[in-house]
């Protein structure tokens, strides 16, 4: 009779790869300038899926029904999130002002973190970690924690609660990915929420 394998073996790939990653971040912090270490950490999260799954490059597929379903839902999600920071402001007796972004800004928001971090989180560890709602949350976890190292070891330590709420916009990308089938409903998704962030301030 054949004997079953442990089922827990087929985490162990995604798990290695978000741990080498997480080295990645915690060893080069100290020793580079913030452009390198944000283009070395964008690098580590594109080639390291490739490292434990050749077939990564599935994640890439693009389809213009399922990316238009998703970016529906998140201009919906992003709206509901103005408004919610629309009447914070208007309950602390402040305004929202909204600053222009230099382009290197944008571009390298949407290829070194939308894009980078959609790849691996979603296209490969919640991919590899079974697809469902569990791999959603599991994700999201690390996702959050994965801020939490970067900001909080080697950032403003004030940033660092800030950092894990990551989990609940990841959350979000997660549930892009899991309904539409594409990573560049999650990308898209990730990016805008990134510029609403960074354009959007109470003074």
């Amino acid at each position: 009779m054949r004997k079953k394998s442990f089922p827990a073996r087929k985490f162990l790939a995604p798990v290695a790869a978000y741990v080498l990653l997480v080295a990645v971040i915690i060893l080069s912090r100290p020793f580079l300038s913030y452009s390198h270490y944000v283009a070395l950490s964008a690098g580590a999260m594109l080639a390291i899926p490739f490292a434990f799954d050749r077939r990564s490059e599935i994640s890439l597929r693009f389809s213009f029904g399922k990316f238009a379903n998703g970016a529906a839902i998140s201009l919906g999600v992003l709206f509901l999130y103005l408004v919610c920071f629309f009447l914070l402001a208007l309950h602390m007796g402040k305004t929202i002002d909204l600053r222009k972004l230099p382009p290197d800004l944008i571009l390298t928001h949407l290829v070194a973190f939308a894009f980078a971090e959609e790849f691996f989180f979603r296209g490969y560890l919640q991919r590899k970690l079974g697809g469902g709602l569990r791999s959603v949350v599991a994700a999201s976890v690390m996702f959050a924690m994965a801020h939490f190292f970067a900001i909080c070891l080697f950032g403003k330590g004030g940033a660092c609660v800030q950092n894990l709420l990551t989990f609940f916009p990841s959350l979000v990308m997660g549930y892009l990915y899991l309904r539409t089938g594409t990573l560049w409903a999650s990308v898209f998704f990730h990016f805008a929420a990134n510029m609403v962030y960074l354009s959007v301030r109470m003074v």
